[in-house]
């Protein structure tokens, strides 16, 4: 774990910028553009984890950075996806992973991309710890997409600020009575629908004169699992290959029903 010789310029719009920074990994990300921030809730729904990961995926694929907090549901897969394009801001000194059940994820991003806190020693993190983590997240991204969010939520709170510093906010759309808190965001015209991923990922590449950096991978069975079969539908047309992905973690099983893995 090493000091950031000096905080990056977006801070200072902070009205409490942190003292200090500490990172493992590639600090070059820092000097990356466009840096786009997915937060959001920890229990996402499928619609939600198979389009977050497309969503990452997508921008990572074009150059962009994908900034998040680590945490359980929307953080971890949108991280995930974007891998090594990512940075993960934690509410924890660095030489805790927290959550405990996504250190293995986080140890890649130490490896592959960047982590970042502002505490030399924080093992144990407090409710506002994260408010805390929430905020640098936001100030350090271009851009805040929050895919799902109930009323009340951290999610908003970081939409407050996001407001306050001027940061444009994309949700994904969500049918009546799901994702409140976006669905809130879009009726008081704060925040603009993400409706096509792909259009979406091309007007980020033309705002910011990107152009796709590699082709992502051709995968059949991820392109099936994106329609939600069964696993015995799954497991009938691909056989092995099923269980195969189920234990790299590419696939899991919910209710049934094969979804793409945010882990």
């Amino acid at each position: 774990m090493q000091a950031l010789p000096s905080l990056p310029s977006t801070l200072q719009q902070l009205q409490s910028p942190p003292t200090q920074l500490y990172f493992l990994g590639d600090v070059g990300l820092l000097d990356s553009v466009p840096k786009i921030a997915i937060i959001g809730t920890r229990k996402p729904n499928t619609y939600t984890q198979t389009y977050t990961t497309l969503l990452a995926k997508s921008l990572a694929n074009i150059g962009a950075i994908i900034v998040s907090g680590g945490a359980l549901g929307t953080d971890i897969i949108a991280h995930s996806a974007a891998l090594p394009k990512t940075i993960c801001v934690l509410p924890t000194s660095l030489d805790r992973f927290y959550p405990a059940s996504n250190a293995k994820i986080i140890q890649a991003i130490a490896d592959q991309g960047l982590l970042l806190s502002e505490y030399a020693s924080n093992p144990n993190p407090q409710r506002h710890d994260f408010l805390h983590r929430n905020r640098l997240i936001v100030a350090l991204s271009d851009i805040v997409i929050i895919p799902q969010a109930d009323r009340f939520s951290g999610s908003l709170a970081s939409a407050n600020l996001c407001t306050k510093l001027g940061k444009p906010i994309f949700v994904l759309s969500h049918r009546i009575g799901e994702s409140l808190g976006t669905q809130d965001l879009l009726a008081q015209e704060r925040a603009s629908a993400i409706t096509d991923i792909e259009a979406f990922t091309q007007a980020i590449a033309l705002r910011f004169d990107l152009k796709a950096q590699e082709v992502l991978e051709d995968d059949e069975l991820l392109d099936f699992a994106r329609s939600n079969p069964t696993f015995e539908e799954a497991f009938a047309r691909f056989g092995e290959k099923v269980l195969e992905y189920e234990l790299m973690g590419k696939i899991t099983r919910e209710n049934g029903r094969v979804i793409i893995s945010g882990i």
